[in-house]
């Protein structure tokens, strides 16, 4: 029977194929956005000057993690699931060693050593502050002042024990689970990539947020933070991977396995941040999108120098 006004209904096949190019024009938009916002800043750069930053504060931050864990668990329980978790590391470069002598480093730290160790650790969120700003379409002069950026890091730390907490509580299993058949390797591979993956939304969200320039909505925030998060947690089960590889990591520096092990750190923590930058360049892409702006337009590329000189004869 026809239609007494002519038009004809739509089918559903026609319906979702116009759905799957909305989709594929979105993430195209996404792509050119985020690639608008890495274009000519350095991200090599950017994400070395973030590294040396969580270099010199990840030891102060573990131990105030580990200091802090122990209030929320005990120091039995602390000392029983850090002794799993640190089990289950790699051992190929030491990587299960040190992190038993943190776990007994952090639960001896006393009151005045927590607050000194709280001090070197919010000195991440100037360096992290300062690496987000190079892709974050703001006006560079509004960053806000060091002191206040250091304080925003101090919610952080304050996650941190619970994150680790939930670690550590579920260390025992994925150790129980890894040391059986191939099929359990990989469901305690995948357990943990998810429970990584879940852990890390608070604190990318905050950083998005909060540590980094301009103010994205929290929605924003929390779904860039979502998306990074799955390649963090995928990339830290690499690395785990890598550790675990018969690789002699001393051989390019006279046989020093410390320097060898230090290097490999630096290396991770560089290529980790850059996924990170990446990671908060596509949030302010989802941004743009969610609002319908234009990020390239305030995207703005340094003049030469020549250009300037120019300009001012």
């Amino acid at each position: 029977m026809a239609d007494v006004t002519g038009s004809r209904p739509v089918p559903v096949l026609q319906r979702s194929d116009r759905r799957s190019a909305r989709a594929r024009a979105v993430a195209r938009r996404l792509v050119a956005e985020t690639r608008a916002l890495l274009r000519g800043h350095d991200l090599s750069l950017a994400s070395a000057g973030a590294a040396l930053y969580a270099a010199l504060t990840v030891v102060p931050s573990v131990l105030v993690a580990v200091s802090l864990a122990q209030v929320v668990l005990g120091r039995d329980a602390l000392q029983r699931y850090g002794g799993a978790l640190a089990d289950a590391l790699p051992g190929a470069i030491g990587a299960n060693a040190a992190a038993h002598r943190l776990v007994d480093a952090g639960s001896a730290l006393g009151p005045l050593g927590v607050v000194v160790a709280i001090g070197m650790a919010t000195a991440y969120g100037e360096g992290i502050s300062r690496a987000l700003a190079r892709f974050a379409p703001v006006d560079g002069d509004s960053a806000p002042p060091r002191l206040l950026v250091r304080a925003a890091t101090l919610p952080l730390l304050g996650l941190a024990p619970l994150l680790l907490a939930g670690l550590l509580l579920a260390a025992p299993w994925l150790g129980r689970t890894a040391d059986g058949s191939g099929a359990g390797v990989a469901l305690a591979s995948y357990v943990s990539l998810t429970l990584i993956w879940v852990l890390t939304w608070l604190p990318l969200t905050w950083t998005f947020r909060v540590v980094g320039p301009g103010r994205l909505a929290w929605r924003t925030a929390f779904a860039g933070a979502v998306v990074t998060g799955a390649f963090v947690s995928g990339f830290l089960q690499g690395f785990l991977l890598f550790c675990s590889l018969p690789i002699d990591l001393a051989r390019p520096f006279g046989g020093l396995p410390g320097v060898g092990a230090a290097c490999a750190l630096l290396l991770w923590l560089w290529v980790l941040h850059a996924v990170v930058l990446v990671g908060y360049a596509f949030t302010w892409a989802l941004h743009a999108v969610m609002r319908g702006e234009d990020l390239e337009r305030l995207v703005v590329d340094p003049a030469p120098p020549d250009a300037v000189r120019a300009g001012g004869h």
